[in-house]
């Protein structure tokens, strides 16, 4: 599913979510001041209006969290059918609409290097160990694209100081030549490789933001409703010792 589809589903599905939630908000606010006259449509109406303001905040922070990203990370906003990020050593991982393979290349030249020459596509397992990627290959990863199968046709080395690759006919021969530099082999799904290297300290930090803003909205909304209230039950207090 594109990134476009999956925005305008969690557009939609928000969109109702905040109509709800403005209605349960209002209905709140309105009895919680039923006894105050003056001040009070102004609060219920910002109860109304804040559930929807959340929508149009996230979808401000989610263009923002996507464009920093991919432009100063290089790594996918995590939503749509692309999967990249980088693994160290000047390579990165890349997926498209499929987890179950994808490619390894260098991230030097036009697109980041998805199209260099030094790319390795179809990579069912591999492994980042040393100065070296170690890796499976299915040769015949375009027409599996989709399918429920683990072909692993070939297996390969990359050195990443040279770009240099080698090709093995099988995992115990890959294994032999991992054990010359010291590295015991243990491939892992392309796709367990990708998650040990998509998360950084910007997630959290992007996260932190996405609730803080209107979890802090929330509150000065809430403090406002209490101190209105706070000030009529004042004002009938001032009055009744007037009067007496």
């Amino acid at each position: 599913m594109g990134i476009g589809i999956v925005l305008i589903v969690y557009l939609v599905v928000l969109s109702v979510a905040a109509a709800i939630c403005s209605a349960i908000l209002m209905a709140l606010t309105r009895w919680h001041l039923r006894k105050i006259s003056t001040g009070r449509r102004k609060l219920i109406a910002l109860a109304g209006l804040l559930p929807l303001a959340c929508v149009i905040y996230a979808g401000a922070w989610f263009i923002a969290y996507a464009l920093i990203n991919d432009t100063v990370f290089h790594r996918d906003p995590m939503l749509g059918d692309g999967w990249y990020t980088p693994i160290g050593h000047g390579y990165a991982i890349d997926m498209i609409d499929v987890t179950d393979q994808g490619s390894v290349h260098p991230t030097m030249g036009p697109d980041r290097g998805l199209n260099s020459p030094d790319r390795v596509a179809g990579v069912r397992r591999m492994q980042v160990a040393g100065n070296y990627i170690f890796g499976s290959e299915d040769k015949n990863w375009f027409e599996d694209l989709g399918k429920e199968t683990s072909n692993e046709g070939k297996f390969f080395a990359i050195d990443t100081r040279t770009h240099a690759q080698r090709e093995f006919g099988s995992e115990s021969e890959l294994a032999n030549f991992a054990k010359q530099d010291g590295i015991t082999l243990g491939l892992k799904p392309i796709l367990d490789v990708y998650r040990s290297y998509r998360m950084t300290w910007f997630e959290p930090v992007a996260g932190l933001v996405l609730v803080l803003v209107p979890g802090a909205a929330f509150c000065l909304l809430a403090w406002r409703i209490m101190l209105l209230k706070w000030e009529a039950a004042t004002k009938v207090l001032l009055d009744e010792g007037t009067e007496q």
